[in-house]
């Protein structure tokens, strides 16, 4: 008789998250996934085990008895994984000086290559960076499979120790031709709230910092998994963006992007975090007293003549 399938470790995470978040939407954006992309999970493990984990309405997503079942054992399987992931971490750690990062985008691109540059100047170490959104990064420190995050983002993540460590300031930003580009007068959120928006996928730092400076959801042109792919929609006029004015000030220089004036606050803080109560490896520690210390206040603002 042949040995049953394995068991997939990944969908187990997106199936107790959906029992945690209560709706399998909510459930992806935790994972990172797309909707389609875990849905395509659930009904695949469902075919391999000829069980239904999930009763579909149109109000949404609700465990089954089954799929209750499958939770109750899955959260004691991924406790075990977990656990066994940090104590191998941990044995390399103590012999190569590991350190386990996650980061989000604008973070791990424009400062965290300092601070690492500066941790390996004061001790040897091996750093393993992860660069996911600020969601995922909170998700990946609460299970132990990053030693400490840095997200930017003022949501507190509960569980989780945090500090402060520098602050960012996003920037809307359009094609040269867009009838925004010669605006002098800052837009105010009633204007910015009619346009069709750019934007990061939702559990980015970016999109929850200017959701909430708007005041209302935002109409989506176009979703984002990165910034490369962000800026490159808007250099192709798809529509407005906003961004870390870290990540877009060569651009701007550059004449390919303008910044529009608008009157949201748009600053936001880089926050690093790390499990509460835990006890930091040397290379953590030192790595969260670099951060503190070295500058990382927003870049200096940038601006290019208007003709």
């Amino acid at each position: 008789m042949a040995d049953p399938p394995d068991v997939d470790i990944e969908t187990l995470r997106l199936v107790v998250a959906v029992d945690d978040t209560g709706s399998l939407s909510a459930a992806a954006r935790r994972r990172a996934l797309s909707q389609p992309s875990a849905s395509a999970r659930v009904r695949a493990f469902e075919a391999r085990w000829q069980l239904t984990l999930l009763e579909r309405t149109p109000r949404g997503s609700t465990l089954t008895t089954d799929g209750r079942a499958v939770v109750a054992w899955a959260r004691q399987v991924l406790h075990e994984v977990d656990t066994m992931r940090a104590g191998l971490a941990s044995l390399t750690g103590s012999r190569r000086g590991e350190v386990l990062v996650a980061a989000s985008l604008t973070v791990a691109e424009h400062v965290l290559p300092r601070w690492l540059g500066e941790l390996r100047e004061r001790m040897e170490v091996h750093p393993q960076l992860h660069v996911v959104n600020s969601d995922r990064v909170v998700d990946m420190v609460r299970t132990r499979l990053a030693d400490i995050g840095f997200i930017e983002t003022t949501d507190r993540a509960s569980g989780l120790d945090h500090r402060v460590v520098g602050t960012d300031r996003l920037v809307v930003v359009v094609h040269p031709d867009h009838p925004w580009a010669r605006r002098r007068t800052p837009l105010r959120p009633e204007v910015l709230a009619r346009a069709e928006w750019v934007l990061r996928e939702e559990g980015s730092g970016s999109r929850s910092t200017f959701e909430r400076a708007l005041g209302v959801t935002p109409t989506i042109a176009l979703q984002a998994g990165s910034t490369a792919a962000l800026l490159g929609a808007v250099r192709a006029d798809l529509g407005p963006a906003v961004v870390s004015e870290r990540a877009v000030a060569t651009e701007v220089d550059a004449g390919h992007l303008v910044v529009v004036p608008t009157t949201l606050d748009l600053a936001r803080p880089l926050t690093a975090v790390w499990r509460r109560g835990a006890r930091m490896s040397a290379a953590t520690s030192a790595l969260l007293q670099v951060a503190q210390v070295s500058p990382a206040g927003p870049a200096p603002r940038r601006s290019r003549a208007q003709p």
